[in-house]
């Protein structure tokens, strides 16, 4: 009866078992299973060799994988100590462009008594600054409430910043302004009360030389011509999109950058090599979305660093600043009060072209453009 019991639970699987059943096996048939398990166990010890050397492969390519981490920590680490060296040349510079702008405005209080000297011995400013004279800038009576970005102004523009409480007046007669520079100090009447106000020269520094080294870039191009009316982003897409593609002659691009004021754009190529055979081309028809494409034109970019550059100082010689303003009258009444006192030739005024008034707690800048009449000093 037991037995009957354990025969019904045996395993079923033939091939991995043998059955033990009331009838004996025979010895052939024990020969053969004993066989089939030692194949079997030769299987195993092939399947254990294998995973052996998959696992002894897996170890190479961890640290194969380390190695080259490492490497990269060690680039990295690298281009961080380049980066601090650049940023201590930076600060090296920048200290001594301070330095230079403090010995500037030492040399401009200088210039400023200098002025004051040479007025007293001639009647006419524009009689005595006839020679040297390279630009003719005065006040027009514009103004801006934007910081300029930095960068070189190649605009005949200059942004003269004028402080809450000031002044600027215009006259026809550089004569007159330099009649009220003389005296400096005037007291100017409002109404039933009086103010004293200052009289001071307006002096503009300006980029004078500058010298660049500059150099054809084996990696970026020029593309110009661009369509209007689309987007800087859409714009630089398509080109990445046409450019990227070795089919139109081109590659990997690497970087890329809008320049708004001459509407083109310039792409950076991963590669070297690129960049010179779309230059030979010139001319490409870029699909922009429209039912036809484009034609753009492609040319070399520059790549150029200041390797020297001079300012000078030029005096505005139609053109008062005013200082001292108190904050007494609303800003139209106090600009029409002080434009009547100083076109009294009794006040030592003169005929009035333009006078911007800027309020106590308001900054803005002046916009000062090319002079057909005023010359200015060259300093």
């Amino acid at each position: 009866m037991e037995d009957t019991k354990m025969a019904s639970k045996m395993v079923k699987n033939e091939d991995d078992f043998v059955h033990v059943g009331e009838e004996k096996m025979s010895e052939d048939s024990l020969r053969k299973e004993i066989e089939k398990y030692k194949e079997k166990h030769s299987t195993l010890l092939e399947d254990i060799t294998k995973l052996k050397q998959k696992k002894m492969e897996a170890e190479d390519l961890a640290r194969k994988i380390q190695e080259r981490t490492q490497k990269e920590q060690k680039k990295l680490l690298e281009k961080e100590c380049s980066m601090y060296d650049q940023d201590q040349k930076f600060q090296e510079k920048l200290k001594s462009m301070q330095e230079q702008n403090q010995k500037l405005k030492e040399e401009e209080c200088s210039m400023k008594e200098k002025i004051l000297h040479l007025e007293k011995e001639t009647e006419k400013l524009g009689a005595v600054c006839n020679s040297g004279v390279e630009r003719k800038m005065v006040f027009k009576g514009g103004v801006s409430d934007k910081i300029p970005r930095s960068g070189i102004n190649v605009t005949h523009q200059i942004r003269y910043p004028v402080r809450g409480g000031t002044a600027l007046v215009v006259f026809e007669e550089p004569s007159v302004a330099a009649r009220l520079i003389m005296k400096k100090h005037h007291q100017v009447e409002i109404e039933e009360c009086h103010i004293n106000v200052t009289a001071e020269p307006v002096e503009l520094v300006v980029l004078d030389n500058l010298s660049m080294d500059m150099s054809r870039s084996p990696r970026k191009i020029l593309v110009s011509s661009l369509p209007a009316n689309i987007s800087e982003e859409t714009l630089l897409d398509k080109l990445e999109l046409y450019f990227g593609k070795t089919k139109n002659g081109g590659g990997e691009v690497e970087n890329r950058e809008f320049l708004a004021d001459s509407r083109s754009a310039i792409l950076t190529f991963a590669k070297e090599g690129v960049a010179p055979q779309l230059i030979e081309k010139k001319t490409f028809y870029v699909p922009f979305g429209g039912k036809e494409s484009h034609r753009v034109c492609v040319s070399p970019s520059l790549d150029g660093d200041i390797s020297r550059y001079e300012v000078k100082k030029l005096l505005c010689n139609r053109t008062v600043l005013l200082t001292g303003i108190p904050d007494i009258k609303d800003e139209e009444n106090l600009k029409d009060l002080l434009t009547i006192h100083f076109q009294k030739a009794t006040n030592g005024g003169g005929e009035v072209q333009e006078l911007f008034y800027c309020p106590l707690g308001k900054n803005t800048i002046a916009l000062f453009e090319d002079d057909e009449d005023g010359v200015p000093q060259k300093k």
